[in-house]
């Protein structure tokens, strides 16, 4: 009976599983004065989905929910001039302004990936995607960005990081 009781314990610990998730750490943040070393993580789900709630409202050119998405304020590093703004996202006249000469947007999405940075409260959704506009002239443009949006403690938009290229044709 003791082999029995021993067999049946020692099967049910073997079997029970540990669900002990480790975050790992890669990459280093490297600009200078900053927080250097500092590596990142995956980030939430929840940070994703905001991410791509905010892109897709740019494309449905819905000015009223990327409002609505953002903090007061929000830092943007546009990719098509130079320097970082202070955008007033209070209103949609920034919005609305910068979409004016297009009828349309499309987008194809390559990635979106949330992180979040070593030892910190800092959250960001990094994505790369082909956008083509579609212009009132009947023209159109398309371009690919790389594109990281930076979310703040109240689950808002804070800042805005573009980069972009030309794509192969």
């Amino acid at each position: 009976k003791k082999i029995i009781l021993l067999s049946l314990l020692t099967f049910s610990l073997s079997s029970c599983e540990t669900s002990v998730e480790a975050k790992k750490i890669g990459g280093e943040w490297l600009i200078e004065g900053s927080r250097l070393g500092k590596g990142y993580m995956i980030g939430d789900q929840k940070d994703s989905d905001l991410g791509k709630k905010f892109m897709d409202a740019y494309v449905n050119m819905d000015a009223q929910l990327m409002v609505d998405l953002s903090a007061d304020i929000v830092k943007f590093h546009p990719a098509d001039i130079g320097g970082v703004f202070d955008v007033d996202m209070t209103n949609t006249d920034f919005i609305v302004e910068r979409q004016s000469n297009w009828d349309s947007i499309s987008r194809d999405y390559i990635f979106i990936m949330p992180l979040n940075m070593e030892d910190s409260e800092g959250r960001l959704v990094t994505t790369a995607f082909t956008e083509t506009r579609y212009i009132k002239d009947g023209s159109t443009e398309t371009i690919i960005f790389y594109e990281r949006l930076y979310i703040d403690e109240q689950d808002q938009i804070a800042r805005v990081v573009q980069y972009s290229r030309p794509p192969n044709e």
